[in-house]
């Protein structure tokens, strides 16, 4: 599994595509998926401020309800305003504690809240405190500052920049309001004593100065907007009538001012109380405009962007899968048109190569135009599918090319052969014509032994008939007697005094194939005497097996032939039925049975031992070698066959085995061929052809 994993050059084509393209998608959707998460952060970010917006919103109410609680003790107006205002602010802390309960803050935030908590907490036992007004005020306004502390911390947990802008220019806005309220707080006290004293003009003057600083560093925050609605709702006769009432209660003689005499008290503070409250909380309402306006806009922004991230991220998140839907299309039509156009010329070249041409070059025919492979594209695969059809194209001329030569050589090795036979027969029939007229023993036996040779150029060249796939035309009209067929078979080699033909069974070959099995089998016996020691015998014999089959074998006791070079051997037997060539001169008649046995459907398979001989073996099917029926013709046949068998046979063998006869007389001679051809006359044909 592994090394199928690591050899991806044997990949399939598909798993090559796919892992081409499974990593830029991988990258893609990797980057896309980071966006999307880095979206939802920002949205969920913005969520929390949005929550921390509400907190600011529910703190802002707290700070107003303390501030309007030392309004009401620095101007004393009764303890029935206070404990209503008081009510009120007591629901503003409420509602703090419940929006703080929804939100996670920040540690920092968590411990300012805890010490402004603690701060409030203290307000029942301060309210109390009702006799000293001044430092009433004081511990409100500490309380107020620590809220509005508390309020620049929250400020600074809006890190987008378009919210920190706002929150801070809100929380500076806050801190002129509050100045605007402590003057306001501070100059009721006095007119309610009638002077002011030193220490609450000097604190005056410190909030003006204060008010100047906070109101520039808004300008330098806010945005354009922000700035034209803070200078419209920051204008106006009230605003320009407190700046006049405060220079005059700044200017005017403190109580505790030194004199000259002292007996004269200063005269009161020449501004009406109704016009202060007027006017200072005209101012006051004008800055709350400008406070509403930034939360306003604080919440809206922020609801904004939360909006704008989450549609970002359903941007990208549809983006992303309308990428990943045309990437998956884009590749699937491609790789498809690609595998297509591949398998086409896959299957055209597997077609060619395992079909097309071995048929071709098989039969020798076939047409010259080709089939083109159905890619008609220019681009690479249509390219290589023109260039394939150039090479089938001329492989296909090759071919044909090729099967023509052949062809010629074939007609010329037939034309050669049946020339060459009919010279032969000619000398066959001179040579019966003189032994007819030859008295002298001496040259009757050289005769026979011309004759012999003769009949061996015969066979010589109906081999090359074979060879050349022509046909053969000695052919036998009637019935063969087996017993005939396997004596014809060993007059027709060289040594034919060492074959010992035994008696076969009552069984005819059919007459177009007795003279092709005697070629086969003097084939095989030309073999077995070739490769054998010459003082040992070469048996030949036929039985009748199961089905009917006759069964041939040729023993010879030679040395034998090794288990791979006759695998080796049979395999060229069957591969001479398919038609192969001849691939060693010197196995020509191993080819020649091959080719002879395919063409009746006969079996012929070698068997032997190392150093024990080798054995060859002939299946002639039972519908070529039917059983002879029994008959008085039949039965004194083979009487005379038995009679005849003398000649065809030696001494057996002793050990060790006697020498070969070294040269026989011409009388034996004579009648062994005599005998030879009253056995074989009978199937000659009437007629033979000669040319």
């Amino acid at each position: 599994m592994f090394n199928a994993l690591v050899n991806w050059r044997n990949w399939r084509l598909p798993v090559k595509l796919a892992a081409v393209l499974i990593v830029p998608v991988t990258i893609a959707v990797g980057a896309g998926v980071l966006q999307i998460q880095s979206h939802m952060e920002r949205a969920e970010s913005y969520a929390a401020l949005q929550r921390l917006v509400k907190v600011r919103s529910a703190l802002i109410p707290v700070i107003e309800g303390v501030q309007a609680e030392r309004r009401i003790i620095a101007e004393g107006v009764g303890p029935q305003a206070l404990a209503e205002q008081v009510r009120r602010t007591d629901e503003s802390r409420t509602a703090l504690r419940q929006a703080i309960g929804k939100t996670s803050l920040s540690e920092v935030m968590t411990a300012r809240m805890n010490d402004v908590s603690a701060k409030i907490g203290g307000l029942p036992a301060l309210r109390e405190q009702t006799g000293d007004v001044p430092g009433v005020i004081r511990e409100y306004t500490a309380l107020t500052e620590s809220m509005l502390d508390v309020d620049e911390v929250f400020a600074s947990e809006f890190g987008d920049a378009a919210l920190f802008r706002t929150a801070m220019g809100l929380d500076h806005v806050l801190h002129v309001r509050e100045q605007v309220l402590y003057q306001q707080a501070v100059v009721l006290s006095g007119l309610t004593r009638g002077q002011l004293v030193t220490a609450e003009v000097r604190s005056l003057v410190e909030s003006n100065v204060k008010l100047g600083y906070i109101a520039g560093e808004f300008a330098a925050l806010a945005t354009p907007d922000q700035l034209n609605m803070y200078g419209t709702k920051f204008n106006g006769p009230d605003i320009e009538a407190h700046r006049k009432m405060l220079a005059a209660a700044v200017l005017h003689p403190t109580s505790d001012a030194p004199s000259a005499n002292n007996s004269v008290r200063p005269k009161p503070l020449p501004i009406a109380t109704s016009d202060w409250s007027k006017a200072s909380g005209a101012v006051a309402t004008s800055l709350d405009g400008v406070v509403q306006g930034l939360q306003n806009d604080l919440r809206d922004t922020s609801n904004r962007l939360r909006d704008e991230t989450s549609d970002a991220a359903g941007t990208a998140s549809a983006a992303l899968f309308a990428s990943l839907v045309l990437a998956v299309t884009i590749g699937f039509v491609v790789g498809r048109y690609l595998l297509r156009s591949l398998n086409a010329l896959r299957r055209s070249a597997l077609d060619v190569a395992w079909q097309k041409l071995p048929e071709m070059v098989a039969t020798g025919r076939g047409s010259t135009e080709i089939e083109a492979v159905p890619v008609h594209t220019t681009e690479e695969f249509g390219q290589v599918a023109r260039a394939f059809d150039e090479v089938h194209q001329q492989a296909v001329k090759s071919v044909i090319e090729q099967a023509g030569m052949r062809a010629n050589m074939r007609n010329i090795f037939v034309n050669l052969s049946r020339r060459s036979q009919s010279l032969v027969e000619r000398q066959l029939k001179l040579m019966e014509e003189l032994e007819k007229y030859e008295e002298d023993p001496d040259q009757l036996a050289n005769l026979f032994k011309l004759d012999h040779l003769a009949t061996r150029m015969r066979r010589n060249n109906e081999n090359l008939m074979v060879l050349s796939g022509g046909d053969v035309a000695r052919r036998f009209t009637r019935p063969i007697p087996l017993t005939d067929v396997l004596r014809a078979a060993a007059a027709e080699i060289e040594q034919y005094q060492r074959v010992m033909v035994h008696t076969a069974p009552n069984a005819e070959v059919v007459g177009y194939v007795a003279s092709d099995l005697v070629r086969l089998l003097a084939e095989l016996l030309d073999n077995a005497t070739a490769f054998s020691p010459p003082h040992t015998q070469v048996s030949i014999s036929a039985s009748i097996e199961a089905g009917d089959i006759v069964q041939i074998d040729v023993v010879d006791h030679g040395i034998g032939i090794d288990r791979e070079a006759l695998e080796t051997v049979n395999h060229r037997l069957e591969a001479a039925g398919e038609g192969m060539d001849v691939q060693v001169f010197r196995e020509m008649g191993l080819f020649v049975v091959g080719r002879l046995a395919a063409r009746h459907q006969i079996v012929v398979r070698l068997d032997a031992q190392q150093g024990k001989g080798t054995r060859a073996i002939v299946l002639v099917p039972a519908e070529l070698a039917p059983r002879r029926e029994e008959s008085w013709e039949s039965f004194r046949g083979q009487a005379v066959e038995q009679q005849q068998a003398s000649w065809f046979q030696t001494p057996a063998a002793t050990s060790p085995p006697p020498p070969a006869p070294a040269r026989q007389t011409p009388e034996s001679a004579r009648g062994f061929l005599d005998a030879f051809q009253r056995g074989v006359q009978r199937g000659l044909p009437d007629r033979q052809e000669s040319r």
